[in-house]
């Protein structure tokens, strides 16, 4: 009977994440828009992280990774980027998935998740907008500037990452908070309820 249950419930989370993971895909492609002109207009922001955030605080940290590389999977059918605007927005959903899932899970324990939540999201909002610099610096733009010599005044410059990536990263991360929160408020608890005894 006990095995029963325990296969109900992974089944159930298998089904969860499956339906989180199609919602971030769809959230990637549309509905997006750049806050920036140009040479920064191809920074989008788009609302994909909030079903991985989601999965991160109902279920496990390790589930909001996988919808986060699920979306960017399906994502590589259709890139622009060469890949590499995938494996930077795989890196950064990571980082927030992990840094909201394992805050949320093990700090603050004697406080309700919803009160929770305001003191966690803005730590993962900029443990993401340290990694965008970062990644950035070390990954993204120099591979813009080798392979499309024609961006490299632009992308070759640490001024790019302070002007540009630092104020996206930021405006995008706190917008996504502010959806997962409201999200959570309506369906976290019933969720994180039918999920307590497999996480």
């Amino acid at each position: 009977m006990k095995g029963l249950f325990v296969m109900n419930l992974r089944l159930k989370t298998i089904v969860y994440v499956g339906i989180l993971s199609a919602v971030a895909s769809v959230l990637m492609i549309f509905p997006h828009f750049p806050i920036f002109p140009a040479p920064a207009d191809f920074l989008d922001v788009d609302f994909s992280d909030v079903p991985a955030l989601l999965a991160s605080v109902t279920i496990n940290p390790v589930a909001g990774v996988i919808v986060v590389l699920i979306k960017n999977l399906f994502h590589l059918l259709q890139t622009k980027t060469f890949a590499v605007g995938e494996l930077s927005n795989l890196i950064l959903g990571s980082v927030y998935a992990l840094s909201v899932g394992i805050l949320a899970r093990y700090t603050f324990k004697k406080t309700l998740m919803k009160k929770k939540l305001f003191f966690v999201l803005p730590i993962a909002v900029i443990a993401v907008i340290i990694t965008a610099a970062l990644s950035n610096f070390f990954i993204v733009l120099p591979f813009y500037a080798k392979f499309m010599p024609a961006l490299a005044e632009v992308f070759g410059k640490f001024e790019f990452i302070l002007t540009w990536i630092v104020p996206f990263n930021l405006i995008k991360a706190s917008l996504q908070a502010v959806v997962f929160y409201l999200l959570y408020r309506g369906v976290g608890p019933y969720v994180t309820k039918n999920m307590t005894h497999y996480r």
